[in-house]
């Protein structure tokens, strides 16, 4: 099955996508962040249990899109920690603040491989600082991982 390219799948299948505010964030399942934000964009509180939320666009160690209320609760996929722990404000500022243990970033391969599941408790996030291919291939992999 080929993989959906931007909004035209989630235009056949029917489902709502827009350009939202930082309100609409509670009755979304899928949030994608693509900003040079420099701080976090919503309150992290209002992001659904049934979530997956995608930061693909601040990319230095104290520039973020995502809120630490909603890292705390996330299971948070990175491509790698090594370049996460490097680059990514979203995750070196919450662990800064002693929200999030470096430990507890899920590296991709991991999901992909099977080897960590998807946890469908919590919210996934998943912050990048590679190619923007690679950025809409976890997107799907992970939006339809969900129930």
């Amino acid at each position: 099955m080929p993989i959906p390219i931007g909004g035209f799948r989630i235009r056949q299948s029917g489902q709502a996508a827009h350009v939202g505010t930082a309100a609409d964030v509670r009755d979304a399942q899928l949030i994608v962040c693509a900003t040079t934000a420099r701080t976090p964009l919503f309150d992290g509180a209002l992001v659904p249990v049934d979530s997956c939320t995608l930061a693909v666009g601040s990319h230095e160690p104290d520039a973020r899109e995502l809120p630490s209320v909603l890292l705390a609760r996330a299971q948070i996929v990175v491509e790698d920690p090594s370049v996460a722990l490097r680059e990514r404000g979203d995750v070196l500022i919450p662990i800064v603040e002693g929200v999030i243990d470096a430990g507890s970033l899920v590296p991709l391969r991991s999901i992909v491989t099977g080897e960590t599941a998807v946890d469908l408790g919590r919210p996934r996030a998943f912050t990048s600082s590679g190619m923007s291919w690679e950025d809409l291939v976890v997107a799907t992999a992970v939006f339809r991982a969900r129930p």
